[in-house]
C-alpha cells in the first residue's frame, strides 16, 4: 500500500443559511438568519469560490468520504493546523 497524502485539520467558523425541516409560515419567514457553527476537518482543497473539508480519509483509494463544501461568502475565519 502506498503511502496516502496527509492533509492538515482545519477548523471553519462560518455562517451556515439553515433549513428546519417543519412548514414556516410567512411571518416566521422574515425572522429566519443564518447559523453560525464551527466545523473541523481535513482541509481537501479550496478555489475562488469555496473550501472544501472532509471528515474522513480511507486508507485505500477509495477518495474523500464526507466531503463538505463551504462558500467563502459563509466564511468567517478559517484556522488550519498540521498535525502530522
Amino acid at each position: 500500500m502506498s503511502p496516502k497524502r496527509r492533509f492538515p485539520i482545519a477548523e471553519v467558523l462560518w455562517e451556515d443559511d439553515f433549513i428546519d425541516d417543519k412548514d414556516l409560515v410567512e411571518k416566521d419567514l422574515s425572522s429566519l438568519c443564518p447559523v453560525v457553527r464551527s466545523t473541523a476537518g481535513y482541509f481537501i482543497s479550496s478555489n475562488d469560490d469555496c473550501l472544501v473539508l472532509s471528515t474522513d480519509l480511507y486508507q485505500e483509494d477509495r477518495g474523500k468520504e464526507d466531503p463538505m463544501i463551504i462558500p467563502w461568502r459563509s466564511i468567517l475565519a478559517v484556522w488550519e493546523f498540521e498535525v502530522h
